[in-house]
């Protein structure tokens, strides 16, 4: 859904991106350090969030979602797009999905079930994309719960964790339930066009 938007900030990821090629930094090399800062908040969860972990859970998560959006961003404006790059960062995304919840599991943040839950649609979202994208269907934008709209529920969720922490575990349960909606949406919207090219 926010990648419909993202005209609206493509701008200011561009000029950001700018810094880094600068600096010598590649697409590449911005998905790898998005990547390890994922890992890294994911063991302020497995700490369980306490003293001044959950701070620095929301502030390595917004740091690395700006890594994360500049990459493709620098890679569009130096023409420097690969096809070994968009799967490098498709990768890295999972497993930085995986980390994330895993964490919020290991540290009794959420109850396991809603984590496992959260993480089998979310990356059923992704599979469902790139399955379909090898019959020719492009569903980037399709759905309510992609990778931007994950992270920013869960960076909200972590945000007001401390006034309740039954917020945090509303928060994942919330992901678990758009990013279900968004698989089924996917699927029913392939089987739509695929039915009407036979």
């Amino acid at each position: 859904m926010l990648s419909r938007i993202q005209f609206l900030v493509e701008g200011f990821f561009q000029s950001s991106s700018r810094l880094f090629h600068r600096a010598g930094l590649s697409p590449n090399s911005l998905t790898v350090i998005g990547f390890l800062l994922s890992i890294f908040a994911s063991t302020f969860y497995w700490g369980g969030l306490s003293g001044l972990e959950w701070g620095a859970a929301i502030l390595v998560l917004l740091v690395g979602s700006f890594f994360d959006a500049v990459d493709g961003a620098m890679a569009r404006k130096y023409a420097s797009v690969s096809r070994f790059g968009g799967v490098l960062d498709s990768v890295l995304d999972r497993l930085g999905e995986i980390a994330l919840y895993s964490g919020l599991i290991a540290g009794s943040l959420i109850q396991p079930w809603i984590g496992i839950w959260a993480l089998s649609a979310a990356l059923m979202v992704s599979y469902v994309r790139a399955r379909v994208g090898v019959e020719g269907i492009t569903l980037k934008g399709m759905g309510i719960a992609e990778r931007p709209e994950r992270l920013l529920i869960l960076i909200l969720a972590t945000l007001f964790w401390p006034v309740s922490q039954a917020i945090l575990a509303g928060g994942v349960l919330l992901v678990a339930v758009l990013s279900s909606i968004t698989v089924v949406t996917r699927v029913y919207r392939a089987s739509r066009i695929l039915s009407k090219a036979q």
